[in-house]
């Protein structure tokens, strides 16, 4: 295999994911909704073969790759570079609020303007040299290896900007799903996407009926 392959699973459903309060750098537990996607994909998951396992520090995160590596018995390995983009004083909120209380940073945050510098937190061309940084250290790190990596809706955000040369700023015409397997190789400068927004292991119709 030329490259390093990436396998990157987002976290499994939060109690601030299903209240729609932004996260970033602050945490919620995973929903039991939550740990059944990450116990659905341990099962879909195991026929596959990696090498190392690298999540972010978040405790969502963590918390989804110890379900998901049940199967797998991979050394897990913490990488705070893999955080979720850092939104200052809006953590904790919803959209709504933001909008009520800081209208400016609703704006730019909504408009994705890409060097707004967020109280307390990223930008977005910050989060997304760190996030771009990150990938590379990884594929230098792992040439030729296969990495399963458990991470966040906005690094999957800048992944696939880079592989499709969308700029930040532009609207993103997809979803980011809880549990999504998404894989890319990446060898030297050159990102090649093999696989985007799987879901197959809550596709059964009794477990979508239990999640409801």
């Amino acid at each position: 295999m030329a490259g390093t392959k990436i396998t990157i699973v987002r976290h499994g459903e939060t109690v601030w994911n299903h209240t729609m309060q932004l996260q970033g750098h602050k945490d919620s537990p995973l929903t039991e909704k939550g740990i059944l996607q990450a116990e659905l994909l341990s099962e879909t998951i195991k026929t596959r073969k990696f090498d190392t396992l690298i999540t972010s520090d978040l405790g969502r995160a963590i918390h989804t790759a110890q379900i998901i590596n049940k199967n797998l018995k991979l050394s897990i390995i913490i990488d705070r570079n893999l955080r979720e983009r850092a939104f200052g004083i809006m953590e904790g909120l919803t959209r709504e609020q933001i909008c009520e209380n800081h209208q400016e940073m609703y704006d730019a945050y909504m408009q994705r303007m890409a060097t707004f510098d967020i109280p307390e937190g990223e930008s977005l061309a910050v989060f997304n040299n760190r996030i771009m940084e990150a990938f590379q250290h990884i594929a230098r790190t792992y040439k030729n290896k296969t990495v399963l990596m458990v991470a966040h809706g906005g690094v999957l955000d800048c992944i696939i900007r880079r592989i499709f040369n969308l700029g930040l700023d532009a609207h993103r015409p997809f979803s980011i799903y809880n549990t999504s397997v998404n894989t890319i190789t990446i060898d030297s400068n050159i990102w090649k996407l093999e696989e985007w927004g799987n879901i197959e292991h809550l596709q059964q119709s009794a477990v979508l009926n239990e999640l409801g």
